[in-house]
């Protein structure tokens, strides 16, 4: 059944900008409609992909609204017809307004020609920060990186609710979920969730407070980017 939902979508991921961006395109094979995940920075290669394959955008899905995963979508908005897909919390937090957003709450079901896409609400990088699974894909943004996480430390973050999001991660979705992170901050692009349990060291935490000294203070001192996987260990 899982490879059967696989075969129904298609996932293009590209590298664009200065700060490392993978932005991802998903295509529903069937009807050709395709949704782009936090549009940014140069989208040249972007376009020529929509335009090779006759595909049709039909929508934007946002993981946040920090400036390096939204500064083109008022562009991509002057040349498509596009819904903005948007959490309620990070709208709110966002503060823009545009007259083709579709809100969701955290569990909702994105539909994408035949291709069903769900929307995890995952606070802790920002307020309404969302995380989109795909068949067995979870599309991260900066809520979790390849042996990583995001700041908490930047506007709208929250190491307490970073604990909890990846605890909640870690807890509910299957260990073979494929992680496709919003930055390619990593000795690779991709991981399995199971990777991330043994790897991630912001993973290995069963104590709220350790994991913010650790998010907050500790982590940028003592690991710098590509990140590599770190034994798991007692916290």
């Amino acid at each position: 059944m899982m490879q059967q939902q696989k075969q129904t979508y298609t996932i293009k991921t590209f590298d664009i900008g200065p700060m490392q961006n993978l932005i991802y395109v998903i295509t529903d094979n069937d009807t050709k409609e395709s949704a782009i995940v936090d549009p940014a920075w140069d989208m040249t290669k972007i376009y020529e992909y929509l335009n090779n394959n006759n595909l049709v955008l039909k929508k934007i899905l946002l993981t946040h609204s920090h400036n390096d995963h939204v500064n083109a979508v008022d562009e991509v908005l002057d040349k498509f017809d596009t819904q903005i897909h948007i959490n309620k919390k990070e709208k709110v937090f966002w503060a823009k307004d545009y007259d083709n957003f579709s809100i969701n709450h955290g569990g909702d079901i994105i539909k994408l020609g035949k291709t069903k896409i769900k929307s995890l609400h995952t606070p802790g990088h920002t307020p309404g920060s969302t995380c989109y699974y795909v068949g067995n894909n979870l599309i991260a943004g900066d809520t979790l990186f390849v042996f990583g996480c995001g700041r908490c430390d930047l506007h709208g973050g929250n190491p307490e609710e970073m604990y909890h999001t990846l605890k909640d991660i870690k807890d509910n979705l299957d260990s073979e979920t494929i992680i496709l992170p919003g930055h390619n901050y990593s000795i690779k692009k991709q991981s399995s969730l199971k990777e991330e349990i043994n790897g991630n060291p912001f993973m290995h935490f069963n104590n709220v407070d350790r994991f913010i000294d650790y998010r907050m203070t500790l982590h940028d001192k003592i690991r710098n980017s590509p990140y590599s996987p770190i034994a798991s260990k007692k916290d």
